[in-house]
């Protein structure tokens, strides 16, 4: 099997920024993955309608923090979809062959190494570090140990329409080399963080479909969620929604991860030290709303108050979240054109 050798595989809270953890060890960047989910941007929210189905599925990871990391730290890299499966296959392999890992965006669905629950929505990311003429070996910090996967298992996965578009994408560090400076890069990741929540059309990031997004999305999850007991299967809804929250069972929508990003970035930044800690706070009220959408699922019955207390939790939280956004954006000025 074709190797990158001395590529140290670990897992972590979110898939993406644990493996641009990784790719940062590789090359002797040596960032920690709360800093790597900063610096892409953080957190997210969007919420999907579904015009033929009396229900919305709600995301709160970001689809972007690849992407945004590599391109705020002036990183060269190479970003590459919808070649044939042949084709793309033929130039990751080339760059294994080279000593290159790369980031493949997978369907999770498909890849059955997977725990069942939680599956989060597409696109999961995990790295392609080795190959043969069958398998393909990758690092997916949702696990613990490598994964060797069957070349059909990956095609599966690698291009798919399950809910979102997916067609052979994958991104490659094409130079090792950083050439913007990474307190700037760092202000740049919680001025957009902020900026998305506050006011998401104002940040040009693609959420793979049309959809609300930060805050406001929060906010109308909250509203359909009070609405659920009069669905004919509210049990499915509510599933999908705490997937999204409990991603790789972390259980705090990210906010446990981003209150590291704060701490650790606020220390380069100058930030009040309260934010992290008010943000580690929303983490566990996170939890909260997990744990009530649970008892919505082992009750027999509707219930609707059960529903309208959930929902009222998520009120709460996106209250206590707005607060928090808007002093980050106090402390650390408007998002820049560039950034």
């Amino acid at each position: 099997m074709e190797l990158v050798e001395g590529y140290d595989h670990q897992s972590g809270v979110h898939c993406g920024a644990a493996a641009i953890r990784n790719f940062a060890a590789y090359y002797g960047w040596n960032d920690s993955e709360a800093a790597c989910f900063g610096i892409g941007g953080g957190p997210a929210f969007v919420l999907y309608e579904h015009p033929e189905k009396p229900w919305v599925t709600f995301r709160a990871s970001p689809i972007w923090l690849e992407r945004a990391y590599f391109e705020r730290l002036g990183v060269p890299h190479l970003y590459q979809e919808g070649n044939d499966v042949e084709a793309a296959w033929q130039n990751v392999t080339s760059y294994v062959d080279d000593g290159d890992p790369v980031m493949l965006f997978l369907d999770p669905g498909s890849l059955e190494y997977l725990p069942e629950e939680p599956t989060h929505l597409p696109p999961h990311v995990a790295v392609l570090i080795g190959y043969d003429d069958e398998t393909a070996l990758l690092s997916d910090a949702a696990m613990e140990t490598r994964q060797e996967v069957p070349w059909s298992t990956l095609e599966d996965a690698w291009s798919h329409d399950r809910f979102v578009s997916l067609e052979n994408e994958f991104l490659v560090v094409t130079r090792a080399a950083r050439t913007e400076d990474e307190t700037d890069a760092a202000a740049a990741g919680l001025r957009q963080a902020a900026a998305y929540m506050l006011d998401p059309l104002h940040i040009k990031r693609d959420a793979r479909g049309p959809g609300e997004e930060g805050l406001p999305a929060l906010r109308s999850f909250g509203e359909y969620l009070g609405t659920w007991p009069d669905l004919p299967e509210p049990a499915r809804p509510i599933r999908a929604a705490k997937r999204s929250i409990d991603e790789h069972g972390d259980g705090t929508a990210f906010r446990g991860l981003f209150a590291e990003s704060l701490a650790e970035l606020g220390q380069r930044t100058d930030l009040d030290p309260a934010l992290g800690d008010r943000m580690a706070d929303v983490g566990s009220e996170w939890q909260l709303v997990t744990e009530r959408l649970d008892e919505i699922l082992e009750q027999r019955g509707s219930h609707p108050e059960r529903f309208e207390e959930a929902a009222s939790l998520v009120g709460t939280v996106a209250n206590r979240e707005e607060t928090i956004f808007e002093d980050l954006q106090e402390e650390l000025g408007p998002v820049d054109g560039h950034e």
